[in-house]
C-alpha cells in the first residue's frame, strides 16, 4: 500500500529546482531545503540465490530524463545506530530522481529502526558476517544504476560530492573509476582520530589525477567495469582490509582510468584510538597491503607510497636506532648521534607539509603529538613491510646458480668435494681429541676419578658435607652431578683407575659416534647416497667432539645412549629404553628434556622405571656416605649458581639470576604461573583440554627425529652447558638438513647452513668474535621454532583431530 514515507520521523526526499532529491521540513540530521513529499511503495521478497531479504523500492512519480549517468549508492554496515543514520541521509540528499540506494547488512540483521523503514533505499543482508567486500559485492549485482557509489556507513559525504562524480564520469566516457578523500575536519575531537584522518586527508590531497588504486570510502566505479573484473576479493578479505586497492590495481592493469579529486570529500565520524591505530594498520592495512605487493613483484609510486612515503618510512626506522646505538655502545655515541638528528631533520623536510596542516588545525598541541604519531605509523608499517619481505625472500626456491644448473657433472663434484672436506673437518675434529688425551691429562676425567675415590672411600664429595679433616685431603673436591651420578663412576674406575676410565671413555664415545653417524646415514639416505654422507659426516665434525674427548666428558657417550633410548622407543621397547635414559642422566642437562617421549600412557611405565633407578642409586650414594637428604639438597643448591655464572646463555640462569635481583620476581612469575594455568583451564574447560592432551600425544609419538631435535634445543637452551655438549644438538642439525633437502628453499637453506656453522665452528674461533654466544642462542631459538611448526604440522597432517 502507498504511504507517505516522511510521516514519521525520517522525511521524504522530493525534487528540488535542480533536479535532485532534497529533504522535507521534518528532516533534522541535514540542513537541506524543504519539499513535496515523494509517495514511494516498499515490497519485502526473499531472494533464495542470495539468501537475504531485502526491500525494493518503487516510486509513483518520474523525473524527466538527464544526460548524466545514474548512480546507485552502496553502504555497508555493521550496525544501524549513529553514525549509519546521519551519514545515510547526507548521501541520500545529494541522489538525482534516477539514482537509488542500497544499504547492506553484513551479517544477520537485526529489525531495521522505523527511520530505515521509511526512508528510499533497498535493504539487502548477506545472512552472515562476510566483510565489507561481499556485501558491496552483493549489491553490485542488485544495483540498477549505470554508477556505483560507494561510500562507508561512518562518512558523511559534502553535499556536491555525487553531482562531482557525475560530472566526472558525464565528461570522460574512458574513466572507470573515481574516488575522493576524507575532509580536514574529522568528527571527533580525539588527538589520535585528527591525527588518522588528516593523515589520510593529506595523503589524498597531496595526489590529485591519475591513480593506480581506489578507495571505496567515497568513492565510485561504473557497474560493467565492476562486474566485469569479479568485483571485489572477498575471498582473500572477509574483513575490512584492502580490498579496495587491489581492486584499483586490477582495475589499473586491465587498462581503466581511475581519478583521484580530493574535492570529493565526506566528513569521517569513526573514533580511533592509538591501540585501535596500531592494531588496524598492522593487520588489516601493512599487513595484507605487503602480502599484496610481493604478489605483484611491483611498488606503485603513488598515495603512501611516492618517494618521500619511502624515505620518512626509512628514516624513521634508522632514528630509534640510531639512539639505541647511542644509549648502549658509548664508543659510537658522537657518530649514533648525528645519525639520529639527520633522520629527525629529514623526517621535518619531508613531512613539513603534513605537519604544517597539523598546526593549523590543531596548535603546537596537535602538531607535536601528530609528529610522534607520524614517526609510528612509519616505523611499524616499515618493519611489517621488511619482515614480510624477508619472509617471502626465504619461501624462495633454493637452486643451482644459472651458470651451474645445466651442468651436472661440475655440480656432483662440487658436492664431493664439499663432502670431502666435511670428512676432514670431522676426522681432525676426532683424531685431534683422542690424541690429546694421551699427550694431557684429561682433566674432566681426573676430576671425576677424585671423586670417585671419594665416594669409595664413604665420603661425599662436597665441601659443605665434609668434615675439615676430609676437606683437607689432597685430591677433595666438590662435584656438581647428583648423588645418582656416584655410583655409575665405579665401571671406568674400579679396577685400573682414572687410566681404566680413558680407555673406557674412547671406547664407548666411538662406539656412541658410530651409532650416531649410522642414524644421520638413514636419516638423509632417502635423498641420495651424498645426503645419506652427509648425515653420517655432519654429527662427527661437531666441533663440541674434540673438547668431549679431550677433556674425558661423558657428552658423547650420553648422546650414545639417548639414540638407544629413541630406538628402543620405536620398537615399543619402553622399559629397556627408559633404563638407558636413566644411564644417560648421568647428565641430566643432555638427558632432561629427552624424557619428552615418555609422556604418552603407553611409555609412561618406561619412565617410571627410568626415575626409580635413579632414585635407588641416590639413596644408595647419600647412605654410603651417611648424608642427609635435606642437608645434602641445601650444598647442592648453594654450590650451584657458581656453575651457571660460566655456562651457555640458558633459561634456568637468567632466571636464576633475576631472582637474585629481585625476591618479588619470583613471586610474580609464580603467580603468573597461576593465573594462566586458571585462565587456560577456564577457556578450554574439561572437554578442550582432552583434545589438547590428545595433540601432545600425537606430537609425541609423531616425527621422532624432529621431536628429538626439539628436544635438543629445548636442553641446550633450558639448562647449564658447554660447548663439550654441544652434540645433544645433531638431531636438530639433521632435522633442518632433512628440510633443506626434502624442501629446497631459501628459509630451510638459511636455517641448515646457520645450524652447521653453529655447531661445526671451533670453539677457539667462536670465542674471538664479539657476541658469539649472543648469535648461537638466537639460530637454535629459530631452529627451535621452526621445529615446533614443523611438529604441529606433521601432527595435523599425519593425525587430524575432529572438532565440533
Amino acid at each position: 500500500m502507498p504511504f507517505p514515507i516522511g510521516s514519521r520521523g525520517f522525511t521524504a526526499r522530493t525534487l528540488g529546482r535542480d533536479g535532485r532529491y532534497v529533504c522535507g521540513p521534518a528532516c533534522a540530521r541535514c540542513k537541506c531545503k524543504s519539499g513535496s513529499f515523494l509517495t514511494v511503495r516498499m515490497t519485502l521478497y526473499s531472494d533464495e540465490k542470495q539468501q537475504h531479504d531485502s526491500f525494493a523500492l518503487t516510486t509513483e512519480e518520474t523525473a524527466p530524463p538527464m544526460p548524466h549517468p545514474s548512480l546507485t549508492l552502496v553502504m555497508p554496515t555493521i550496525s544501524w545506530e549513529e553514525p549509519c543514520a546521519t551519514c545515510l541521509c547526507a548521501s541520500l540528499a545529494a541522489l538525482a530522481p534516477q539514482d537509488e540506494a542500497l544499504v547492506v547488512f553484513d551479517g544477520e540483521p537485526p529489525p531495521p529502526p522505523d527511520w530505515l523503514l521509511h526512508s528510499p533505499v533497498r535493504l539487502l543482508s548477506t545472512g552472515r558476517r562476510s566483510g565489507p567486500a561481499s556485501a558491496r559485492n552483493l549489491a553490485a549485482r542488485e544495483a540498477r544504476g549505470e554508477i556505483l557509489w560507494f561510500v562507508d556507513a561512518d562518512v558523511q559525504v559534502h553535499p556536491d560530492a555525487a553531482g562531482r562524480i557525475r560530472e566526472h564520469f558525464a565528461d570522460s566516457p574512458a574513466l572507470a573509476a573515481v574516488f575522493g578523500s576524507y575532509d580536514d575536519t574529522p568528527a571527533d575531537p580525539g588527538l589520535v582520530s585528527r591525527f588518522r584522518n588528516l593523515l589520510h586527508h593529506h595523503t589524498h590531497s597531496s595526489h590529485p589525477g591519475p591513480a593506480c588504486t581506489f578507495w571505496a570510502g567515497l568513492g565510485a566505479v561504473r557497474r560493467q567495469a565492476f562486474l566485469d573484473l569479479g568485483g571485489f576479493d572477498a575471498v582473500s578479505y572477509d574483513r575490512p582490509c584492502i580490498e579496495d586497492i587491489e581492486f584499483g590495481l586490477r582495475l589499473s592493469d586491465a587498462g581503466g582510468m581511475i581519478i583521484l579529486d580530493p574535492a570529493i570529500q565526506g566528513t569521517h565520524h569513526k573514533r580511533w584510538t592509538l591501540r585501535s591505530m596500531v592494531s588496524t594498520d598492522i593487520r588489516q592495512r601493512a599487513i595484507p597491503w605487503s602480502q599484496l605487493l610481493l604478489r605483484r613483484r611491483e611498488l606503485p609510486t603513488t598515495l603512501n607510497l611516492d618517494p618521500t612515503a619511502r624515505l620518512s618510512a626509512a628514516a624513521s626506522l634508522l632514528l630509534p636506532l640510531a639512539l639505541l646505538v647511542a644509549a648502549w655502545m658509548p664508543a659510537l655515541r658522537p657518530m649514533s648521534l648525528a645519525l639520529a638528528g639527520g633522520c629527525l631533520a629529514l623526517l621535518l623536510l619531508l613531512n613539513r607539509n603534513f605537519y604544517g596542516l597539523l598546526f593549523r588545525r590543531g596548535g603546537p598541541p596537535e602538531a607535536c603529538v601528530g609528529i610522534v604519531l607520524h614517526g609510528l605509523v612509519l616505523s611499524y608499517s616499515g618493519v611489517t613491510f621488511a619482515v614480510l619481505t624477508l619472509l617471502d625472500l626465504l619461501q624462495r626456491p633454493l637452486h643451482w646458480p644459472s651458470w651451474l644448473q645445466h651442468r651436472p657433472a661440475l655440480q656432483g663434484r662440487l658436492v664431493g668435494w664439499s663432502l670431502m672436506l666435511l670428512g676432514l673437518l670431522a676426522i681432525s675434529t676426532l683424531l685431534a681429541g683422542l690424541i690429546s688425551t694421551w699427550i694431557l691429562t684429561p682433566f674432566d676425567l681426573r676430576e671425576r676419578w677424585a671423586e670417585w675415590q671419594l665416594f669409595a672411600d664413604g665420603i661425599y664429595p662436597s665441601a659443605m658435607l665434609a668434615t675439615p679433616l676430609q676437606r683437607s685431603l689432597p685430591d677433595f673436591r666438590t662435584t656438581v652431578y647428583l648423588p645418582w651420578a656416584l655410583p655409575l663412576f665405579g665401571p671406568f674406575f674400579v679396577l685400573g683407575g682414572w687410566i681404566q676410565g680413558t680407555w673406557i671413555l674412547h671406547l664407548l664415545s666411538l662406539l656412541s659416534l658410530v651409532l650416531i653417524a649410522r642414524i644421520g646415514w638413514f636419516s638423509l639416505r632417502s635423498f641420495g647416497a651424498s645426503a645419506g654422507w652427509l648425515g653420517t659426516l655432519a654429527p662427527l665434525a661437531i666441533a663440541g667432539n674434540f673438547s668431549a674427548l679431550n677433556k674425558g666428558q661423558f657428552s658423547i657417550i650420553c648422546m650414545g645412549l639417548i639414540s638407544l633410548q629413541w630406538l628402543l622407543l620405536q620398537r615399543q621397547r619402553n622399559l629397556p629404553a627408559g633404563l638407558l635414559w636413566s644411564l644417560a642422566m648421568v647428565k641430566p642437562q643432555i638427558g632432561l628434556t629427552y624424557a619428552l617421549p615418555f609422556l604418552t600412557p603407553r611409555r609412561l611405565p618406561g619412565l617410571l622405571l627410568g626415575l626409580g633407578v635413579l632414585t635407588g642409586l641416590s639413596f644408595l650414594a647419600l647412605h654410603h656416605t651417611n648424608v642427609e637428604l635435606d642437608i645434602y639438597l641445601r650444598s647442592w643448591i648453594s654450590v650451584l649458581p657458581q656453575f651457571m655464572s660460566s655456562s651457555n646463555l640458558n633459561a634456568v640462569a637468567l632466571l636464576t639470576n633475576l631472582f637474585r635481583a629481585s625476591s618479588q620476581a619470583s613471586l610474580m612469575l609464580f603467580a603468573g604461573v597461576v593465573c594462566v594455568a586458571a585462565v587456560l583451564g577456564t577457556v578450554f574447560g574439561r572437554r578442550n583440554l582432552s583434545t589438547v592432551f590428545r595433540t601432545m600425544e600425537s606430537l609425541l609419538v609423531g616425527d621422532p627425529l624432529g621431536l628429538a631435535g626439539f628436544c635438543g634445543v629445548l636442553g641446550q637452551l633450558g639448562f647449564y652447558h658447554r660447548y663439550y655438549d654441544n652434540l645433544m644438538l645433531y638431531p636438530a642439525l639433521l632435522v633442518v638438513f632433512r628440510l633443506a633437502l626434502g624442501r629446497p628453499r631459501i628459509l630451510e637453506g638459511v636455517l641448515a647452513a646457520s645450524m652447521a656453522a653453529s655447531v661445526w665452528t671451533p670453539q677457539r674461533l667462536l670465542d674471538a668474535l664479539p657476541g658469539s654466544s649472543l648469535v648461537q642462542s638466537l639460530i637454535w631459538i629459530l631452529v627451535g621454532t621452526f621445529l615446533v611448526q614443523e611438529l604441529t604440522r606433521s601432527c595435523a597432517r599425519d593425525n587430524p583431530l575432529r572438532t565440533s
